[in-house]
């Protein structure tokens, strides 16, 4: 008897132990850096940090986001709930903003990340996830001391053909506690570098504190002869300037051309299932162009939807893709197709087709519903044999008797 009940906790044991390996898995989260710190904020400015959300699990996991401590109220987002695995960390960009009427002063608080208890994990399984939280410790120094200081670099231009927009570009980043509208002072020198052909000041773009931004000033080529020139790009509160040269071409020298690599999405989904349609245009050319997808999604001879997107402006050698976003509410074989045009031209025509299909047996749901039946019937046979032992037991002791 006493072996039967022992092989039925040891039964039992295994038997809730594989359950629960089946149905529950822990995952951890990592923050990278492990605190941020804030300095000289202003009261009533701005300021802002960006830190990488990671975690140890394949599958995505759902997080979410609470701030704690006496700067709670000043911290804001992107967004409160987000999801995250090992191969796709979320960057998550942190946001102070103290009241105007703040004293100055160090404050401290911290950030709460904590992942979900309800995710599903991989799609169809049926998982429950072990909570997991940690903070990120977060201070903040509060002056009321303006200062501007900024950082330029990565000064660029291209050739551009006579009549065409000459583009000039650098990055700033602003490293003060004020918001900057950075001074851009252009010289346009002749080919010899003898005597100065046109001169461009720039002021218009602003940028708050702690960000980077791409400034990018569009000048006329109209003014200028064909043939080479130099430039000496300044920006004058970051203290920086460059000496680059350029080319004015005549017209149509420079060769506009691209590619519409794909047009991707699902191969099969259900009916009302919403599916992302991705389409890429590589810009192959030797200079920039606006891009702009149209197309379509049939179903037989008619169109359920028509796909357009806004103009992408796509430097030489990028590539932009185009984002659609698809529901359809029937059965059958949807294709999707389109073109982009670009400077006057257009792609060759790419395809994709999507099969849609109604709901049908869930097979992972299944797998769910007969772990539970093999469980029910090992306990149950478990129970029978212990009944049966101690049925012959009671027996046996009769017959001694």
């Amino acid at each position: 008897m006493r072996k039967i009940e022992n092989e039925f906790k040891i039964g039992m044991i295994f038997l809730v132990f594989t359950f629960l390996l089946s149905f529950i898995s822990s995952a951890n989260i990592g923050i990278s850096p492990a605190n941020i710190y804030f300095k000289d904020v202003l009261r009533g400015g701005y300021a802002e940090r960006t830190v990488i959300i990671t975690i140890d699990s394949e599958e995505p996991i759902q997080a979410s986001l609470s701030p704690r401590g006496e700067i709670a109220e000043w911290i804001s987002f992107d967004e409160k709930e987000f999801e995250v695995s090992k191969g796709n960390p979320h960057y998550l960009k942190v946001i102070i903003q103290p009241p105007a009427d703040m004293p100055n002063g160090n404050y401290s608080g911290f950030l709460r990340v904590t992942t979900a208890s309800d995710s599903k994990g991989a799609e169809g399984q049926a998982t429950g996830i072990i909570n997991a939280a940690l903070d990120l410790y977060t201070e903040v120094e509060i002056t009321d001391v303006e200062y501007s200081l900024c950082r330029a670099w990565n000064f660029n231009v291209e050739s551009a053909e006579k009549g065409d927009e000459i583009l000039f570009k650098l990055n700033i980043y602003n490293q003060g506690n004020i918001r900057l509208y950075p001074t851009i002072k252009i010289d346009i020198w002749d080919r010899d570098r003898i005597s100065i052909i046109k001169q461009v000041e720039f002021s218009n773009d602003m940028i708050i504190p702690t960000t980077e931004k791409e400034v990018v000033i569009p000048v006329s080529s109209s003014d200028l002869e064909i043939g080479q020139y130099w430039v000496e790009i300044t920006s004058v509160e970051c203290y920086a300037s460059e000496t680059l040269t350029f080319d004015i071409l005549e017209e149509g020298a420079l060769k506009a051309q691209g590619l519409l690599l794909s047009v991707t999405s699902p191969s099969w989904i259900k009916i009302g299932d919403t599916t992302l349609i991705e389409a890429v245009f590589e810009n192959t050319g030797e200079k920039t162009v606006g891009a702009r997808f149209k197309g379509e999604i049939t179903l037989g001879n008619k169109i359920v939807q028509i796909l357009e997107s806004e103009i992408s402006s796509v430097e030489i050698g990028d590539r932009e893709t185009f984002k659609f976003y698809f529901t359809p509410k029937e059965e059958g074989r949807y294709i999707v197709n389109g073109v982009v045009f670009y400077d006057g031209k257009r792609t060759f025509e790419k395809s994709t087709v999507i099969n849609v299909e109604k709901d049908g047996i869930n097979w992972e749901k299944i797998k769910v519903y007969l772990i539970y039946l093999i469980l029910i019937v090992a306990i149950a046979y478990l129970t029978y044999r212990i009944k049966k032992e101690k049925i012959i037991e009671k027996r046996l002791g009769r017959k001694l008797r």
